[in-house]
């Protein structure tokens, strides 16, 4: 279910989020690399609960309004970056089954997970919510 607040609100939860995941992720490097595995496999808990209803609300409120300001079309660019939810929570769950086994597999995992989590968080904060942003504000402008 997706939260309820005002978009501009919405969209600094998001990015604060991004934030958060990061730091989360980082956690999991550094539980991983001192072979803290249980503390890894449990930040990887947390993080799978934040990043659902992160997922959420981008998809059920942020691509929603893109597509209704822009049509599918106009929203191909939004739906690409958000389409990387499903390889990054793949990879979520396979980090933290791996939270048991050596650590380079481990390590390996993780690190990707990191890089394509930075390189979506980079995407949603650079292309898709300045353009909702742009796309809510325009909306306001035409019924305010």
């Amino acid at each position: 279910m997706s939260r309820r607040m005002e978009f501009d609100e919405l969209i600094s939860v998001l990015v604060a989020e991004h934030g958060k995941m990061k730091s989360g992720l980082a956690e999991v490097e550094r539980a991983a690399s001192e072979k803290d595995f249980a503390s890894a496999a449990r930040i990887l808990r947390g993080l799978d609960a934040l990043f659902r209803q992160h997922i959420a609300d981008e998809e059920a409120q942020v691509l929603r309004l893109l597509i209704d300001a822009y049509g599918l079309k106009g929203a191909d660019d939004a739906i690409v970056v958000f389409r990387q939810h499903r390889p990054i929570y793949d990879l979520m769950e396979t980090v933290k089954k791996l939270a048991s086994l050596p650590a380079a597999e481990l390590a390996s995992s993780e690190n990707e997970l990191r890089r394509l989590f930075d390189e979506h968080a980079l995407a949603e904060e650079t292309r898709v919510f300045p353009k909702a942003l742009s796309a809510h504000k325009g909306r306001e402008a035409s019924t305010g």
